[in-house]
């Protein structure tokens, strides 16, 4: 490169980022998360250890702006919809995750504050407000890809941490802020313009989802998602950028800003439109592909153990305050008991004592402010570095793993005549059926018809529980109350993260509210009057598909085998009497013609009889199942 610079560093630790995941794969037992694998990677090329990466100009960079990415897909994780499913469900005030978080944040402000006014009594710090408020924080850059990784990201449980570490941060932030003014010399009229940046957001949230809406904008942007062109994600990372700048402009912290671009990205974006949803994997690909590996393992690289290990006296004070690092957390997430249980409970709190940027930051401007001496300074950054890489590792090994049974069940509320005629179908089809039902009376009536039934509340989390709801492959409300069905699938959407749910909707007025939370519709009267066209218009393939015969099924199947990746439908030979109905790619649906090419992640709809399209969709798969050559592909009209 000009200018005497090299890449070299750059490549090192490139090449790291790759290979950690696979050391780790290697030690999956000790559930060691891939975030702490590159803060120890880094602490292995850096200052502690081979010295190899310094102080170089463009890791910097990097670094920088992973953080902001990572900040930004902080944001994009909110799941606003869930949220709001959350607060209409909520019929406890502690099942309100914004209260809940507020909640933890309050105490451990609190219990911050004893410590740090006895650190304070023994001379080691000047001011006791600071010091509150670096106990207080909580990263959610670590919080964030460890839900993920466990995929519990979605529903209740992922969201309230979610939200508390977001509360936590964003607080402490401004509060931080605010005191460092304070301390300084006064409250600026910098610091009061960082109020700007949320209204911007205010503003941005109340109008962006209107303009993205207008047909002409939603038409161009459709057209150009492409893959030369990638608008929506160029959008998206416009937004960031404005967001950073702005941040920056203001006075106000730049992971605040990167975090408020990616809540408006989520805001605006539909988890039902494809093209939305494409987007969002491509971003997660830039982020946690490239950007925020560099951005850990660069924490690790910054992190000078010698140093540390020099002071005796940091030493002797850094048990001490890891041990007040978890009490302030894990005791105030003890408020999680009663909703998710005290193993879930101490579990969040864990995960909630991870601290990293922030909390080293802040920890240097009470350095250099004269409230923090260089020992605790050493100690603090100790205290981030050991949360960081052991919070994770205690999280996933409390976090308890629900047995998932071979055979996904399939949950129907709900045992009046629709409901038993939906689940009396599915039954033949060799589905496990589960109805539950809020009267004995339609509890008995699925039990004689040899089906598992049980007694309960469907609209609440403890009754889909009871059912199996949280490990269904997909759950169908059919009673005949609208109010009730839609309480139902908005408990099991935001409560459970069950994102396959269908609703009977008896009043056709209503089909876009169950739309909006994210549910498919289906309205009795119009389902009967498309029955009776398509038996006009259609009989043949319509008879093929609601056939009753025993021997017959309609499955479909995600194509994962790299054996039949790259073939034509016409090369590809299926067992049996199996016919390709459909091939859906990426939101788009296209009708099967002997000259397709099958890609890796269709999802490929087949018909014929049971064993042939069990053993068929087994090896589309990709289990490893011998095919039998003994039919050729075929298809209506083909």
């Amino acid at each position: 490169m000009e200018n005497g610079g090299s890449l070299l560093p750059v490549l090192l630790v490139v090449g790291l980022a790759f290979i950690v995941p696979l050391v780790l794969q290697r030690f999956r037992r000790l559930q060691i998360p891939v975030v702490v694998g590159e803060i120890f990677a880094g602490m292995v090329i850096g200052r502690s250890g081979l010295n190899l990466v310094v102080d170089d100009p463009v890791l910097n960079v990097l670094a920088a702006l992973g953080f902001a990415f990572l900040m930004f897909l902080s944001g994009l994780e909110i799941d606003f919809s869930v949220l709001a499913g959350l607060r209409r469900t909520s019929r406890r005030l502690m099942e309100n995750p914004v209260f809940v978080g507020l909640s933890i944040l309050a105490l451990t402000i609190a219990l911050s504050f004893a410590i740090a006014f006895g650190l304070a009594a023994l001379g080691l710090v000047k001011n006791p407000g600071l010091p509150t408020l670096i106990l207080s924080t909580t990263s959610l850059g670590i919080v964030l890809p460890v839900l993920r990784e466990k995929g519990v990201s979605t529903g209740q449980f992922g969201q309230t941490i979610l939200l508390a570490a977001l509360i936590a941060d964003f607080v402490t932030m401004v509060l931080i802020t605010l005191v460092v003014a304070v301390l300084s010399g006064g409250v600026t009229l910098e610091v009061l313009l960082v109020g700007l940046l949320v209204l911007a957001f205010l503003v941005a949230a109340r109008y962006a989802p209107r303009l993205v809406r207008w047909r002409p904008l939603q038409g161009a942007l459709d057209d150009l998602t492409h893959a030369t062109v990638q608008i929506k994600v160029r959008g998206a990372l416009a937004v960031m950028f404005g967001f950073v700048v702005l941040s920056e402009v203001l006075g106000a912290e730049v992971i605040l800003g990167s975090f408020l671009a990616g809540a408006l990205i989520s805001l605006i974006s539909s988890p039902d439109n494809p093209g939305d949803n494409e987007a969002r994997h491509k971003l997660d690909a830039i982020g946690f592909g490239f950007m925020v590996p560099i951005f850990f393992i660069m924490v690790g690289v910054s992190f000078d153990l010698p140093a540390l290990l020099s002071s005796v006296s940091a030493l002797a004070l850094f048990p001490l305050l890891l041990l007040a690092a978890y009490v302030v957390k894990v005791v105030p997430s003890l408020l999680l008991q009663p909703t998710f249980g005290r193993r879930n409970a101490l579990a969040a709190g864990v995960l909630l004592s991870s601290r990293l940027s922030l909390i080293i930051a802040a920890s240097a401007i009470g350095m250099r402010l004269g409230i923090i001496s260089e020992a605790l300074n050493a100690d603090i950054i100790l205290v981030a570095i050991t949360t960081s890489t052991l919070s994770p590792a205690l999280f996933n090994r409390m976090l308890p793993v629900k047995p998932v049974p071979q055979q996904l069940p399939i949950v129907v509320v709900g045992a009046g005549q629709i409901a038993m005629l939906v689940a009396q179908r599915l039954l033949q089809r060799t589905h496990a059926i589960v109805v539950i039902d809020r009267h004995p009376e339609g509890v008995e009536r699925a039990q004689r018809l040899g089906m598992t039934a049980v007694l309960g509340e469907a609209d609440t989390t403890e009754g889909l529980l009871a059912a199996g709801a949280d490990v269904a492959q997909s759950v169908v409300v059919a009673t005949g109350d609208d109010d009730f069905n839609l309480r139902v699938c908005i408990t099991a959407r935001s409560s459970l993260g069950i994102h396959h749910i269908m609703a009977y909707v008896h009043d056709p007025a209503r089909l876009r509210e169950f739309q909006v939370a994210g549910v498919q519709p289906v309205n009795p009267g119009l389902a009967t009057a498309s029955v009776i066209d398509g038996l006009i218009s259609f009989p043949d393939a319509l008879e093929l598909l609601t056939s009753l015969e025993d021997d017959k099924e309609v499955v479909e199947v995600e194509l994962l085998n790299p054996v039949c990746v790259g073939k034509s439908l016409r090369n590809l030979h299926l067992p049996g009497d199996v016919l390709v109905l459909s091939i859906r790619r990426r939101g788009e649906i296209i009708l099967p013609h002997g000259t397709n090419i099958f890609e890796r992640g269709d999802h490929v709809t087949l018909v014929g009889g049971q064993d042939a399209i069990g053993e068929a969709a087994t090896w589309m798969h990709g289990a490893p199942v011998e095919m039998h050559r003994s039919g050729d592909w075929r298809s209506e009209g083909h």
